[in-house]
C-alpha cells in the first residue's frame, strides 16, 4: 500500500472526530474599570455638609493637586431660603523674618559703592498661613446671581442677592425646558477676593464688546456622568452641561437641589484674546471632589 493511502484512513478519522467535538469555550475578555455606584438621595445643602474644592484643571487629577489647593466647606445654616456656610484652606505667604532680610539686602544694594561686590541674593522663606471665612447669603433661595468660591473673601461677610454653590431650581428646570436661564455671576458683593475679583470684571469687559456673548446667559449642554468621592466611596452622578460666555458648568442633576459639581473657565471664540485667561482658569475654577453628607441625609 502506497503511504498516502495508508494516511488516508488515518486523516478521516482525526477529521471525524474533530466533527463530533464540541468547539472551545471563548476566552473571556478582560474587564475593565467597575463603574462607580450612582448616589442614592439628594445633595442638598443642610447644616453638617462637608464640601472639598480643588481647582478645575484640565488633565490634572485631584490626587495631583497639593493641599495648599483645596477648600474644605462647612454648610452652617439652611432654612427659610437663607444660606450660612463656613470656608477654610491655606495660604504660602512670605515669613515675616524673610520679609525683613530682603527689605535689608534691596536697600544695601541700593545705598552700595559704585563697583563695590554686589552681595548675594537673599532668598525669599514661605510658611503657610490658615485662612478662613463665614459667608452668609440672605437671598439664597430667590437670587439668581452666582458668586464663584475663587471670589469668597475672608472673615465674617454678608452676600446679600446672590447664590453660590446651588443655582436656583427654576435656572435649572429653564435650562431643561428652554435650554437656557439666566445666571449672572456676581461681581458687586463686598470684600471679594483680588486679584480674582479684578480679573473677572476684565473678562465681562472684554464680554460686552461682543454681541455673540451675553453675559449671564447660561445654556444648557449635553448630559454626563461626574465622579467625586461621597460619604468617603467613589461615586457618580447624572449631571446637566452648561455654558456661558465665561466657563463651562456641570450641574447636578439628580431630582433636588442643583448643585454646581464644576465651572472651567474658558476662552471665548467671539471675544479678544485675554492675556488674563490662565489666571482666571487657575483663579476661578473649581471643582467639588468630595462630598460628606450628614448622617441623617444618607
Amino acid at each position: 500500500m502506497s503511504p498516502a493511502r495508508a494516511a488516508a484512513p488515518v486523516l478521516l478519522a482525526v477529521l471525524a472526530a474533530a466533527c463530533g467535538r464540541s468547539a472551545p469555550a471563548p476566552t473571556p475578555a478582560p474587564e475593565g474599570p467597575t463603574p462607580a455606584p450612582p448616589v442614592a438621595g439628594e445633595i442638598a445643602p443642610e447644616p453638617g455638609l462637608a464640601i472639598t474644592l480643588v481647582p478645575n484643571l484640565p488633565g490634572v487629577e485631584g490626587d495631583d493637586l497639593p493641599d495648599l489647593a483645596r477648600r474644605e466647606v462647612e454648610i452652617l445654616e439652611a432654612e427659610k431660603g437663607r444660606l450660612r456656610l463656613r470656608w477654610t484652606g491655606q495660604v504660602r505667604v512670605e515669613a515675616p523674618d524673610s520679609a525683613r532680610r530682603r527689605e535689608d539686602w534691596v536697600r544695601a544694594r541700593a545705598n552700595a559703592p559704585r563697583g563695590a561686590t554686589p552681595e548675594p541674593t537673599v532668598p525669599a522663606v514661605y510658611e503657610r498661613k490658615e485662612v478662613s471665612g463665614t459667608l452668609f447669603f440672605p437671598d439664597f433661595g430667590r437670587a439668581t446671581e452666582f458668586l464663584l468660591p475663587g471670589l469668597w473673601p475672608e472673615g465674617s461677610v454678608t452676600i446679600p442677592g446672590a447664590t453660590s454653590l446651588w443655582i436656583s431650581a427654576n435656572a435649572l428646570a429653564e435650562l431643561k425646558g428652554g435650554g437656557r436661564a439666566s445666571v449672572p455671576l456676581a461681581t458687586s458683593a463686598p470684600a471679594l477676593r483680588e486679584p480674582a475679583a479684578t480679573f473677572l470684571k476684565r473678562a465681562i469687559d472684554l464680554a460686552v464688546r461682543a454681541p455673540a456673548d451675553r453675559p449671564g446667559l447660561w445654556t444648557a449642554g449635553p448630559a454626563a456622568r461626574f465622579g467625586l468621592v461621597v460619604d468617603g466611596a467613589e461615586a457618580s452622578v447624572t449631571t446637566l452641561g452648561a455654558r456661558d460666555w465665561f466657563a463651562g458648568y456641570a450641574v447636578l442633576d439628580g431630582g433636588g437641589p442643583p448643585l454646581v459639581l464644576a465651572a472651567l473657565p474658558q476662552q471665548a471664540s467671539t471675544t479678544p484674546a485675554d492675556p488674563l485667561a490662565p489666571a482666571l482658569r487657575s483663579l476661578l475654577g473649581y471643582r467639588i471632589a468630595e462630598i460628606a453628607r450628614s448622617k441623617a441625609a444618607r
